[in-house]
Formats: C-alpha cells, structure tokens, sequence
C-alpha cells in the first residue's frame, strides 16, 4: 500500500488516499512534505505499527526539503518506527538542542507513561500559553490521553507529540498537539454499549463522540470531548480533528462561540483513532 504526504497538514485532509492492497506493505512517501506536524509524526508512528503487526513491511521515503526532513529526525519519528522499517533518503545531521520548552518528540503513550507525559504536556502548554491559559490546555490534552490509554491500547500503544509555537510566524501564540492510537475505533468502542449498537459508520461515531454522556461502557464517563472543547475554547480560536476508521470530523470553536462541526467519509481507513487539537491563545 502506498500512502503519498504532500504539501502542508496532508492527514488532516478528506482527499488523502492510500493505493494498493491493504493487506500489503505500506511505503510512505513524504517526499513532497512540505510541512510537518505533529499529527504526521503520531500518524506515521501509528500507521507504520499498524502494518509491521500484521506482519507487513514498512518503509518511509524521507521529504525532498532538508528543513522537513531535520525537523522529523529532530521529533524523534525514526526512532519510533518499527525496527525493520526502511528509510529512504539521507538524515540529516541531528541538531540535538534543548527545545523542550516547544517541542514534545513523539513519544510512546501507555497506561505507564501516561502521567510522565502529561507532566511534559503541562509544563509546554504554561511556557508557551502562560499560566492560566496554559493550565486550561494542558486539561484538554489530559482528555486526550485518558481517552487513549482507556480505549485505544494496542502494540506498543498510543503515539503523541506535540509542538508550541510562538506567533512570529503565526496570528496567535498556539500549542498543537496530535495523539494516535492503534486501538478498536470509536465505532467499535461505542457499539459496545447497547444503547449505542444502532450506530452504523465511522462519521456517525465520531459525531455521537462529542455529545456529553456517550460512552461505549457502562461508566459514568463520556464528557471527555465537549469538557475538552469547552476548555480550551476559552482561551482563543480553537480546532480539533477526529479520524477513526473511515470518519473525519472537523470541529472549529470560537472563544465562547458555539462549536461548528463537519463531517465527512474517507477514502483512506484508520485504524483505531488519531485525534490532533490546535489550542491558540489570544492576549
């Protein structure tokens, strides 16, 4: 299977399309990447343990543009790629300096690491957003990885990273953060619980996803997303993607605005859920 990663934020569009066999090798091409977030990171991460557990090869064919190429070496992708996994193209040299003040490198999610990271996450989102902004963001992505290490467990489990920029290149200060799990789905998960059996594709799930109280268990759980948007919607424009399975869900929040949500059939399935939220902060 080949899947083609071109231009800026290529896994957040409903146009991505993988050719060939599902059930063959993947190769992703990143050769015409011109821009790398940290939803390409944990999706490729993801995607690439996907395939090599279901006995698959994997290979990952490096970006033409040095900047964007650096820039994944630098987020510790390659180390997080399956171990047989070939890379085409030249690294290159590791400019290994201290960013963790902007930068969370892809890191492996389980039940174990879980509150490492979010320590990390908490101490990104107070030195890029500020205190109480900050504070505000780093309990949405706390949503985020509860989700994943309740639900979305698989081999060797979820992948996060996640990046702070500060507004000189961009109209706000913002924290994105991407978090991919090779878990059952969100389909899956909620036709688990009865009430919840009728659901019948991915797009429906994810949409039934963002109402407070649904839950594929019989917990009292299920505000995860809505407390997650309304959260961090407080600070500044706010987006969250959703894909699982052949769904992609865009939702949009503006301050104390009400949520705007589209959603859409793939072409492309994921396994299990990829969630990538972008967090700005306006002054």
């Amino acid at each position: 299977m080949l899947l083609e990663l071109a231009g800026r934020h290529p896994l957040l569009r409903n146009d991505l399309h993988a050719r060939g066999q599902a059930d063959s090798g993947l190769v992703v091409d990143a050769r015409r990447l011109r821009f790398a977030s940290p939803l390409d990171l944990a999706g490729i991460a993801a995607l690439t343990h996907t395939r090599a557990d279901a006995g698959g090869s994997t290979e990952l064919v490096l970006p033409a543009d040095t900047d964007v190429a650096s820039y994944i070496q630098r987020m510790d992708l390659i180390e997080r790629l399956p171990p047989d996994t070939r890379i085409v193209g030249a690294l290159p040299l590791d400019d290994r300096r201290d960013r963790s003040s902007t930068l969370l490198e892809t890191s492996i999610l389980t039940s174990g690491t879980a509150n490492a990271v979010g320590e990390r996450i908490g101490r990104l989102a107070t030195a890029g957003l500020g205190a109480k902004a900050g504070a505000r963001a780093a309990r949405s992505i706390g949503e985020l990885i509860d989700n994943a290490v309740s639900h979305g467990q698989g081999h060797p489990g979820a992948f996060i990273a996640a990046q702070v920029y500060t507004g000189k290149t961009t109209r706000y200060r913002r924290l994105e953060v991407a978090v991919c799990d090779p878990g059952v789905g969100v389909l899956g998960h909620l036709r688990r619980n009865p009430e919840y059996k009728d659901t019948t594709d991915s797009a429906q799930a994810l949409r039934r996803a963002l109402k407070p109280g649904v839950t594929g268990t019989s917990e009292q759980r299920g505000h995860g997303l809505p407390d997650l948007l309304a959260h961090a919607g407080l600070n500044g424009p706010t987006r969250l993607v959703l894909r699982s399975g052949d769904g992609l869900l865009r939702v949009g929040r503006l301050l104390a605005d009400a949520s705007t949500v589209q959603s859409h059939t793939s072409s492309t399935w994921v396994d299990g859920t990829w969630t990538w939220l972008r967090v700005s902060f306006t002054p």
